[in-house]
């Protein structure tokens, strides 16, 4: 199963998600990677409901969308993979989800998060999760919206942030 873009974004399915990166990308299914959204039947239809209606949608537990993307009798779909937190995102690739890069969205300002960039902001367990992905050779970057500029995260963005809390 290609995933054609496995994005961390704290609004999960929304309009740049549905309108510009899907798009873009065309992808055949959505896959929303989150164990509070996938117990709550309530707040995964609405969820559901925003997609359009020819892209499938999964909302699954993490450890479910990993199996789910791991599977290969899954092969022949585009994924648009979404998790809400780097935590998340480093979970699904711990336990086996194929994901090589992964495009950290839209991390808003709350309690206990600082500026990496102007649309992502970070704790101290976003920056552990992003050097664990790096740690198992997944690439990150940040990008906004689709032709929007990327920038990468690496570990000299990561150490930057370290030494500047």
């Amino acid at each position: 199963m290609p995933v054609v873009l496995a994005r961390i974004d704290d609004r999960l399915i929304h309009g740049q998600v549905t309108v510009g990166w899907s798009r873009q990308l065309r992808p055949d299914r959505i896959v929303l990677a989150n164990n509070e959204v996938a117990a709550d039947r309530w707040q995964s239809r609405v969820y559901a409901s925003s997609v359009p209606p020819e892209i499938a949608v999964s909302i699954l537990p993490v450890a479910r969308a990993a199996a789910f993307l791991a599977d290969p009798e899954n092969i022949d779909e585009r994924v648009l993979l979404l998790t809400a937190s780097a935590v998340e995102m480093n979970e699904l690739v711990r336990i086996g989800a194929p994901v090589g890069a992964v495009n950290v969205g839209g991390m808003h300002f709350g309690p206990g998060k600082r500026e990496m960039l102007p649309f992502v902001f970070v704790d101290e367990a976003d920056l552990k999760a992003f050097g664990r992905l790096l740690d198992m050779g997944t690439e990150l970057s940040a990008q906004q919206v689709p032709g929007g500029r990327e920038y990468t995260v690496d570990r000299q963005r990561l150490q930057g942030m370290e030494a500047n809390p």
